[in-house]
């Protein structure tokens, strides 16, 4: 039977006293670095049970970050989910996904309880939260466990890492004037969704300033394959049709492409289209689908390389409303231009969103 390692043990290791040792592993009182990192050491070679809660980043083995959403069916959750557990490779994190889809308690009472369950940061990804809602989560988390929202906030008083939404929108409506198309339909996302309003405000923004180009058909959308469908529906009774249609997520491009093909419809010679978030299936699909790169994976790591900043600062205020934009680009395919078969690429030479 192993000898279970006490105070004692790692005060004899390290030649300090007991109430030292006591004191770096409870995170109380004063201790110098040197003697906090010593005691860690010996605390960790001895296999003494150390607290997560009171374990400075530094002498973790790994710090365990939960993904927090309401986890739907369709590749956009796989491959948030799959950026982020990419991007903890050769860091010493683990990123596990928990869905809020079907639990009985509200957000904020869950989010409250990841410390109390060992995890030691969380990122959400709630885009149906407001501004009250994010208040409420400030009060109710402990002040010195990171939680940072990777859904845009119209007031960020939560730490955010986020797409540049806006230029992705701007990045659709300059591709769709490079290539000669004058008359435009948008396809939406919810209107109560702050990225979707960011998305139609940089494609709208972008054409309003062009002499070439006018918006001539907008379909409210929700992000799903079924409005999508239905946006189809209301274009084809349209007696002047658009040239180009951006929409505003895939799920919903895929829906109006599958209607319009189903029916005669020939994309991009009847009409342009393009998507946003670029998953899979834009490369899978026939013809091959212009859409908005999203890097998960960039999105990742900038949000774990915010989570471990605030774990070293060891601050009881961590909520500092900090917001960065993760760049997006713009994969140009066949169902917005003739060149069937290729695609590239394509990085605008834009200002950055204020």
């Amino acid at each position: 039977m192993l000898k279970k390692v006490t105070l004692k043990d790692i005060a004899r290791d390290t030649g300090l006293s007991i109430s030292t040792v006591s004191r770096a592993l409870s995170q109380t009182g004063k201790i110098s670095k040197a003697n906090e990192r010593k005691v860690f050491e010996s605390a960790n070679r001895l296999n003494y049970p150390l607290l997560s809660v009171h374990t400075p980043i530094e002498h973790k083995h790994c710090i365990n970050i939960a993904l927090v959403t309401r986890h739907y069916t369709g590749e956009f959750y796989s491959s948030l989910f799959e950026g982020f557990d990419h991007s903890t490779k050769d860091k010493k994190a683990s990123v596990n996904l928990i869905s809020l889809r079907y639990i009985s308690s509200t957000a904020t009472q869950m989010l409250s309880e990841l410390k109390k369950n060992r995890y030691d940061a969380a990122v959400i990804f709630l885009p149906e939260f407001r501004e009250a809602h994010y208040q409420e989560l400030i009060k109710k988390v402990p002040a010195d466990f990171p939680v940072v929202s990777i859904a845009p906030i119209i007031n960020p008083i939560l730490d955010t890492v986020t797409f540049d939404n806006y230029r992705g929108g701007y990045l659709v409506a300059k591709h769709f004037e490079e290539h000669g198309y004058r008359n435009l339909g948008i396809i939406q996302g919810p209107v109560s969704q702050y990225e979707a309003m960011l998305r139609k405000n940089g494609f709208i923004d972008y054409i309003q300033a062009s002499e070439n180009m006018k918006l001539i058909w907008q379909y409210n959308g929700d992000y799903s394959f079924q409005k999508g469908k239905e946006a189809y529906d209301d274009f084809k009774e349209l007696s002047l049709k658009p040239d180009a249609i951006f929409c505003s997520n895939d799920s919903m491009t895929l829906g109006f492409m599958h209607s319009a093909m189903r029916q005669g419809v020939h994309i991009p010679s009847d009409v342009a289209v393009a998507g946003f978030d670029d998953l899979p299936a834009c490369s899978l699909y026939t013809p091959t689908i212009t859409s908005v790169h999203t890097p998960y994976e960039v999105l990742g790591k900038k949000t774990l390389e915010l989570i471990f900043n605030r774990l070293k600062e060891r601050t009881d205020i961590p909520h500092t409303g900090y917001t960065n934009l993760v760049p997006v680009s713009l994969n140009i395919r066949e169902s917005s231009t003739e060149l069937a078969g290729k695609y590239r690429n394509y990085y605008a030479d834009l200002p950055e969103q204020p």
